[in-house]
């Protein structure tokens, strides 16, 4: 039986051999792009993941980009900044795998974080589309229903229940069913736990008991990347506020720890 190496002539075979070190050679990028976003490195996944330049290192530098954004940032402007080239990420990645999920929920996030600091109501219905998609493809993906329940509590916290029902649609009723089938199917992410609980007492610090209860445990849940263990973090802290019997305090603690709240 003739081997796959010996089937290649003479043109092939070198061809063969430089893309095995090409591959060789963007390895350790990718792998730096990795544990940089796992440790929470967020500006240096940021320069390796684009380094890197495959799918995968373009979510991450994008992803770490909304990081920095939405946790790190004071300035709008900065902000926009980033989430404008955190999209020019997941374009570049879409534009290489139309179909990856992962790219096609990011930049739908970028487009919400967009709405958000610009207020923008076109762009949060353009966010919402973009969601109900991939949750109409993927129904067994919780991210994308955790990331619609995010949608509809955000949506009201931004702009109060009457404007958002009437101009966006977006359901309180809705946040709890999607934050919950999210939990249903993934019940071990901190990051669901956290956005929910935060969510809840946004809305209303009434909600403090629902809060703590879905925060129940988030200590002993393991984080898989740095974001998780981000929120992860947020979630204890917001579990002791809530721990002190008082509301009103766990609220503001809800709203601190909340995307962009470093902006004026």
């Amino acid at each position: 039986m003739t081997n796959a190496l010996s089937r290649c002539g003479p043109t092939t075979a070198p061809a063969t051999l430089l893309l095995a070190l090409l591959v060789a050679l963007a390895a350790p990028a990718q792998a730096a792009a990795v544990d940089d976003f796992r440790a929470g490195n967020w500006a240096a996944a940021a320069r390796s993941g684009r380094t890197e330049n495959d799918v995968a290192g373009l979510i991450l530098a994008g992803r770490a980009r909304l990081a920095i954004a939405g946790y790190q940032t004071a300035e709008k402007a900065q902000a926009l900044a980033l989430v404008a080239e955190a999209e020019a990420d997941f374009d570049a990645a879409l534009a290489r795998a139309p179909g990856n999920v992962e790219a096609q929920l990011q930049k739908a996030v970028a487009i919400g974080y967009r709405a958000q600091l610009t207020r923008g109501i076109g762009l949060a219905k353009e966010t919402r589309r973009r969601f109900e998609a991939v949750r109409a493809a993927h129904p067994d993906n919780s991210l994308a229903w955790a990331a619609l329940g995010g949608w509809h509590g955000g949506s009201i916290a931004t702009v109060g229940s009457f404007l958002a029902g009437t101009a966006l649609g977006a359901k309180k009723s809705e946040m709890e069913r999607c934050y919950a089938q999210a939990l249903k199917l993934a019940p071990g992410l901190p990051s669901t736990r956290t956005f929910f609980a935060i969510a809840l007492l946004d809305l209303d610090a009434d909600n403090a008991a629902r809060a703590a209860a879905v925060l129940k445990g988030i200590e002993t849940l393991p984080a898989g990347d740095g974001f998780e263990a981000l929120q992860k973090r947020f979630g204890i802290e917001l579990a002791a506020a809530l721990a002190k019997g008082d509301a009103r305090a766990a609220q503001a603690t809800a709203r601190k720890l909340k995307a962009f709240s470093r902006i004026a």
